[in-house]
């Protein structure tokens, strides 16, 4: 009797046999298949790394086939066999597959092919030992009949898979014929792409499969910021559409149909099931749009929207693509996307999921920080003061990279996409920062002996500052600034840290006279500000010589923490240990505002970038292109990470980072520029400088090279700290220059004492 005549006679019987089913998955996704298998109320046991134990009936093995988005193969256990590795293991297998009457399990008519997995602490040649397997077969065959069926490695009827470790081998029949997790939908992608299995898999950890009490979606919306060529939209939206993914195999691809117990008409009956649920699905959400959960999937790259749009159509779901929010949109726009949505309502549970480009694909290991810490960051804010916490999904190559994201009560799965072991943290989106130093100050009775000057000084500018600050939408401000002779500090807040800067007694006081009054200030700060020591951080500030405010202080070639400031919109890295000067210069916040006003499809040119902090203004304003030119290359790769912590992409053309001599580079740069930003230091003798850099003696020229490049409707911005600076006539005489120092001096400095001074400067226009 054959195998095909055993199914059809015993095809009245099949579905009441129950056998002891194996379903293979990826490493890792042992709790999201096991998740999946409960949800087609098939109860299961992790058995082992990507081994799960079933045991079920025929229709739970065609579920399995016809639905299941996670796992890999469902292999049916017919024998194994302890084995001694110090022996011959080939023909240990030899003897194992021996053992088997393989004619009950098949015909001489039908082909069948052997697939062996070995693991790696056993010797033995894994060619060789499927050989010794496929010749038990044919021995078998050969001693029944004196006649062997035929292998086909391609398209078996019977596919045999053999397992061996250290303590025994398995003998299976592959019931499932390919792999499951292929779908058919992929016909475009980008670099690096997520497996469909895996992100189905990410999709059931995070709950997208659940349903509410009344059946509507748990989630009312899916965001994918960085999506690539759109691997979690598909799967999500056929998970929502009730799409069967092995329809797409049902045809001959699947290892049971020749299986002695198959059932086909019950097989025929539930392919039509799953493509009326399919069909009726899709009715509903093209007839009843509310019913379709939002889709939001963006990503930087014109080519990765082209290919998530092919991928949906490949997927059957073209109809629902007027419906899908999918467009062409840079991480640092995500904010303005997001914010009206979630002031309206219609982000009132989503779920936020992406695979951002990360290790190799970014190609630069310093970026890949600041882009998590963007992503976490840019969500906070859209969603602050809503009262919403949505789920937050992120991949990663290391698990590093997912510890800085502001999820609450996170989670962890490690698993592989592809060759590459990732990292998937999920939880709960904690809330962003609700407010800082300057508006949480209340005023309240202090006595610090010795130092009450000092403390009603500092609460009384705060006071002040505090309604200017909350006006202007301001967190860094300087709110004293050696008001009072006896305490020689400057005070600046940076969000919920204090940077104190001490100037440099005169001789005239005595150092232990000096060191008290510094004392009594520090605790004077703690007290009004109620913050403790780790919250400020304190400097000494002398007189410098060339490039000292610019240079590491200590001796320690460590790196100290970067702390994140927030200014009109954007996120910008500060140093208070490292360096004299933070990275962020508050005296010219006024100065970035109006770069970034007017930058919008505008060429920009930032001269002394320094940490491109004015640059990082003018890339979110929406500028066309960002040129950024500093001598120090140490600071244009914090000016680097400044973009990558706003979403921008500093690997863009558009955005440009150039480090040389400024006087040789623009002298030898031929581009316009429609804005041109200059702030340079007051004398520079860097051995990287040609010669040294004086700006009252030097200016004049390097204005004069500046303005060669300015476009003739463009304008120049010059600034400068030297407090006895005078603008050469010449230059007033050339072009039309306008002094804006009262314009850029912000309210918490002394207008009447400029920190600096700064012009606006045209060309002339014939008239």
């Amino acid at each position: 009797m054959t195998a095909q005549t055993m199914a059809t006679t015993s095809s009245a019987t099949s579905l009441d046999l129950t056998h002891d089913f194996i379903i293979t998955c990826a490493d890792g996704l042992e709790a999201p298949l096991q998740t999946e298998l409960d949800s087609f109320g098939i109860t299961s046991e992790v058995k082992s790394t990507g081994r799960l134990a079933v045991k079920g009936n025929l229709r739970d093995l065609y579920t399995i086939c016809l639905w299941s988005r996670v796992a890999s193969r469902v292999l049916l256990p017919i024998k194994r066999k302890n084995i001694n590795t110090d022996y011959d293991v080939a023909e240990q297998l030899y003897g194992l597959a021996k053992s088997i009457d393989w004619t009950q399990q098949f015909s001489l008519e039908q082909t069948f092919a052997i697939r062996l997995s070995v693991d790696k602490r056993v010797a033995v040649s894994q060619q060789f030992a499927m050989l010794r397997i496929k010749d038990a077969i044919a021995d078998t065959f050969n001693e029944a009949f004196d006649s062997r069926p035929d292998v086909d490695s391609r398209n078996p009827d019977f596919s045999i898979f053999a397992t061996v470790n250290d303590k025994q081998a398995e003998l299976y029949l592959d019931l499932s014929g390919t792999s499951l997790h292929r779908r058919g939908y992929r016909v475009a992608m980008t670099e690096a792409p997520l497996k469909e299995n895996l992100a189905a898999a990410l999709l059931y950890s995070t709950g997208w499969h659940k349903k509410n009490p009344d059946n509507t979606p748990f989630y009312n919306a899916l965001i994918d910021p960085m999506c690539g060529s759109g691997t979690f939209i598909i799967e999500a939206l056929l998970m929502h559409c009730d799409y069967a993914v092995g329809i797409d195999k049902a045809a001959n691809q699947f290892g049971f149909y020749e299986w002695q117990h198959h059932d086909e008409a019950l097989w025929q009956q539930m392919i039509e099931d799953a493509q009326d649920r399919f069909r009726e699905a899709l009715d509903i959400a093209l007839e009843q749009p509310d019913t379709l959960p939002l889709i939001l999937g963006f990503d930087g790259d014109k080519g990765a929207i082209i290919a998530t749009e092919k991928n949906i159509i490949a997927a059957g779901l073209q109809d629902l693509l007027p419906l899908l929010d999918i467009d062409t949109q840079a991480l640092y726009q995500l904010k303005s996307t997001l914010r009206p949505m979630v002031k309206d309502g219609r982000l009132s549970n989503p779920l936020v999921i992406t695979n951002p480009p990360y290790g190799e694909r970014l190609g630069d290991e310093d970026m890949i920080k600041p882009l998590y810490q963007s992503l976490g960051l840019i969500l906070q804010d859209s969603f602050a003061g809503s009262g919403t916490h949505p789920m937050l999904g992120i991949l990663a190559a290391n698990v590093e990279q997912v510890d800085i994201l502001p999820i609450k009560e996170p989670q962890t799965l490690r698993c592989h996409n592809g060759a590459i072991t990732v990292y998937f943290r999920y939880g709960r989106l904690s809330a962003g920062q609700a407010g800082h130093l300057v508006s949480g100050f209340e005023r309240r009775e202090i006595a610090v002996d010795e130092g009450q000057d000092f403390v009603n000084r500092l609460q009384k500018n705060l006071a002040k500052l505090k309604k200017l600050a909350k006006k202007d939408d301001v967190s860094n401000i300087r709110v004293y600034d050696a008001d009072l002779p006896d305490f020689k500090v400057a005070v600046d807040l940076y969000g919920d840290y204090a940077h104190v800067q001490e100037y440099a007694p005169p001789k005239s006081i005595p150092p232990e006279t000096a060191k008290k009054r510094f004392n009594l200030a520090l605790m004077g700060i703690r007290e009004v500000l109620g913050i403790n020591r780790e919250q400020v951080f304190i400097k000494t500030r002398a007189r410098q010589s060339g490039n000292e405010q610019y240079s590491k202080q200590g001796s320690t070639d460590k790196r100290g923490k970067f702390y994140i400031a927030r200014e009109d919109g954007a996120y910008l890295y500060v140093n208070f240990t490292d360096y004299l000067d933070t990275g962020l210069f508050i005296d010219h916040r006024n100065m970035r505002m109006r770069i970034k006003a007017n930058s919008r499809d505008k060429a920009v040119l930032n001269l002394f970038a320094y940490t491109c902090t004015a640059s990082v203004h003018a890339a979110l304003a929406g500028a066309k292109k960002v040129t950024s030119v500093d001598l120090s290359q140490n600071y244009l790769d914090w000016g680097k990470q400044n973009f990558a912590l706003n979403g921008l992409d500093v690997s863009r053309s558009q955005y440009q980072f150039v480090a040389a001599d400024i006087f040789e580079w623009i002298k030898s740069n031929t581009e316009q520029y429609d804005i041109i930003f200059i702030d340079p230091p007051t004398f520079s003798n860097s051995k990287k400088f040609q010669g040294t850099f004086d700006v009252q003696r030097d200016h004049a020229a390097l204005i004069n090279r500046a303005m060669n490049r300015l476009t003739s409707d463009g304008v120049l911005y010059f600034s400068n700290n030297f407090t006895r600076f005078e603008l050469d006539e010449q230059l007033s005489q050339r072009y039309d220059v306008t002094d804006i120092t009262h314009q850029t001096i912000g309210f918490d400095f002394n207008i009447k004492k400029p920190i600096h001074q700064s012009f606006e400067i045209r060309h002339r226009q014939e008239s």
